[in-house]
Parts: structure tokens; C-alpha cells; sequence
């Protein structure tokens, strides 16, 4: 059976976790026997390797298993004390469990009177209480690099690590627009702050299918969202279709919570074209990527067009050319016409994109 989106985005942030726990807690051990002037010590690192493998599992069971890698929705203070509370158990623990590990003995067994005493003696150095503290600050550190990363995407993000988009550069991109039908009289009907749980449960499955299907959100505003891909990374999976598709399944098999929880479920129309854009990191304070082009504007304008040719998905010429054949889950690609679009001198050849007819 093959493994879905959802498992693969999940490994991905166990990975992420077990990695980031053993590169830290490496590196840290060889800083502090670098400073010690005793050399390095491979038992004392294989001890850690040991004990950071453990710990990044622990980390990940926490938010990938039990936090479902979703924001956490509890008060800030007390989210923060929960896993303040979760990192120093599971480092303690862990701890514990390498020692033991560590002094196995043939005869005894796993615990043993030689382990335990070296359990007591290793909690009671202030060396281990430094190490301990020391591992707990890095349990937050990573819990923020991935809050970050999970925020601006990988790309982005270590691009903006590296510096990458200090100075303008230009980039071939794919653009989708994805707005939400019937936005207005939703909010109407819900009020604001009904709509407002409603809207984020609709971005928080947007924003899961476009991870699953190495997108990235630009920008969100108000009911609209821009996604986009590297055009080249899409030349051999068209993969805002196969975004576009996740997206109508998804909120397919969700209609029921929906419903129940709202009375009323999402539906959206989008569109996608393709084109050259500067790419930027503008702003000194607060400052957050930029995309400077008539790419954006066009895409919005083509999703202007749903409405009055009655479909869903609509993209451009230069879009189509691009994408590899056959399109993924039967999509049908028909030829709604040339539309002079508002700021643009030529007309531009708009596709439709649907399911056949079963």
C-alpha cells in the first residue's frame, strides 16, 4: 500500500526532530570536551548519541503524535509550562534509561544495583544538572526553528537563513489564487468571531495540502490565499493540480465536521498562471518576503473570471504549456477563450480545468 501525503509530511517532522536532537547534542558534547582540554571521549559521545536518538523521539511523540504537528491551542503560559514540564521528564527519563542501558549486565539484567547507584550518582553531580538545563534550552530552541520553519516554508526559510533574498532576485514561479465562495454571507451568517474559527479550520487544511504537495503559502488576505511553486520543480508533477485536488477532497471529507460544527461547509474557485517575478525581503523590522511582479495581478484577475464562466479552476496559456501530460487525476483541460484582462494591453488564453463526467 503506498504511503500517503499526510504520513510522508509526518515522518518528514519526525525526522526533523530526531536530526535536529542529535546534531545539537553532538555538537554541544564536542564543544564541551574541546573545552575541557581532555580530548574527545567516544564512549561519552556514543552515550550521547544514545541519549539524543531517545530524546528527539520523545520530542517528536509530543508534537507530531500528540499535538498532531498542528499549533498548540492551549494560553500561552500554559502550553509553555506543559512542555517545559514534557522536555525536563523526558530528558530525566531518557537519562535514566541510557545509564541503565549503558551498565546492562548479562546476569542481572537491565536494572541492577551497579546501574541504579550509577543512576543516584549521576543526578546528584551539578555537571548533570548544567548538561540537564543545558539540553532543556535546546529542546526550545529547536521547538522554535520549527515554529519558524513550519511559518515560512523550507525554502524560504533557509534562504532567508543564507541571506539569499537581501538583494532582488529573479524567479520563474507558479502562482495559485484559491478565494472562498460565498465568503461575505458566511461571515454574515456566523459573525465575526464564529467566522474567524470557521476560516482558520479552512487555512489549517489549506495549508496542510499545500505542505503535502511542496507548495508554499505566500500570502493570506482576508478570504484569499496565494500559493506558489518553483516552475521548474512542477515540469514533471504538476503538482498545484494535484494541491487543487487535495484541497476539494479534503474539504469533502471534512463537510460533516463542518456542518456539524458551523451548519455550513467551505468551497473555494481558484486559479493559476506562471511568469518571472523578483523575489525579496523587504522591510527592516517585521520584515517578510516580497514578489514583485505582473504575475500576481494577472492570477488574481483570472480568478475574477470564475465566477462568470461558472468554473472552478481556471489557469493561463503560459501556465498549460508548462505542465506535463497527462494531467494528474483525470482533469480535463478545455479552452474558455481570449480575455482582455483589466491593466493588460493583449488578451490572454484562459484553460478550464474540471473532472470528467462519471
Amino acid at each position: 500500500m503506498a504511503i500517503t501525503r499526510l504520513t510522508q509530511r509526518k515522518c518528514k517532522a519526525v525526522c526533523f526532530y530526531i536530526g535536529s536532537w542529535v546534531f545539537v547534542t553532538l555538537c554541544t558534547t564536542l564543544l564541551f570536551q574541546y573545552g575541557s582540554g581532555n580530548g574527545i571521549n567516544p564512549g561519552r559521545l556514543l552515550f550521547m548519541l544514545q541519549l539524543s536518538l531517545f530524546t528527539g523521539l520523545s520530542h517528536a511523540i509530543y508534537d507530531v503524535m500528540i499535538l498532531q504537528d498542528e499549533m498548540d491551542q492551549r494560553p500561552v503560559v500554559a502550553a509553555l509550562l506543559i512542555r517545559s514540564w514534557f522536555f525536563l521528564a523526558s530528558i530525566c527519563a531518557n537519562f535514566t534509561l541510557c545509564i541503565l542501558i549503558w551498565e546492562i549486565d548479562k546476569s542481572d539484567g537491565l536494572i541492577n544495583e551497579t546501574s541504579l547507584r550509577q543512576v543516584f550518582n549521576f543526578f546528584r553531580e551539578p555537571s548533570s544538572h548544567i548538561l540537564i538545563f543545558s539540553l532543556f534550552l535546546l529542546g526550545h530552541l529547536i521547538t522554535f526553528v520549527r515554529s519558524v520553519h513550519k511559518k515560512f516554508g523550507t525554502r524560504v526559510f533557509i534562504n532567508t537563513l543564507l541571506g539569499k533574498y537581501q538583494d532582488p532576485k529573479e524567479e520563474d514561479l507558479i502562482f495559485m489564487f484559491i478565494d472562498m465562495k460565498h465568503s461575505t454571507e458566511i461571515a454574515e451568517e456566523l459573525g465575526h468571531v464564529t467566522y474567524s474559527n470557521f476560516i482558520r479550520d479552512y487555512y489549517r487544511l489549506l495549508s496542510n495540502c499545500c505542505e503535502e504537495n511542496h507548495g508554499e503559502i505566500y500570502q493570506i488576505a482576508g478570504d484569499g490565499v496565494f500559493l506558489t511553486w518553483k516552475t521548474k520543480d512542477c515540469r514533471r508533477r504538476a503538482r498545484p493540480l494535484e494541491c487543487f485536488h487535495d484541497f476539494a477532497e479534503c474539504l469533502q471529507r471534512t463537510r460533516g465536521k463542518f456542518l456539524k460544527r458551523y451548519g455550513i461547509s467551505p468551497s473555494f474557485k481558484a486559479a493559476a498562471h506562471c511568469g518571472k517575478v523578483i523575489s525579496t525581503e523587504v522591510g527592516n523590522f517585521g520584515s517578510e518576503m516580497a514578489y514583485h511582479g505582473d504575475v500576481l495581478n494577472t492570477t488574481s484577475r483570472i480568478q475574477t473570471l470564475c465566477s462568470k464562466l461558472g468554473q472552478d479552476f481556471l489557469i493561463s496559456e503560459a501556465l498549460f504549456a508548462k505542465l506535463p501530460l497527462p494531467l494528474p487525476h483525470g482533469f480535463l483541460c478545455v479552452k474558455a477563450g481570449f480575455f482582455e484582462l483589466r491593466g493588460k494591453k493583449n488578451g490572454i488564453l484562459i484553460f478550464s480545468l474540471h473532472k470528467p463526467l462519471t
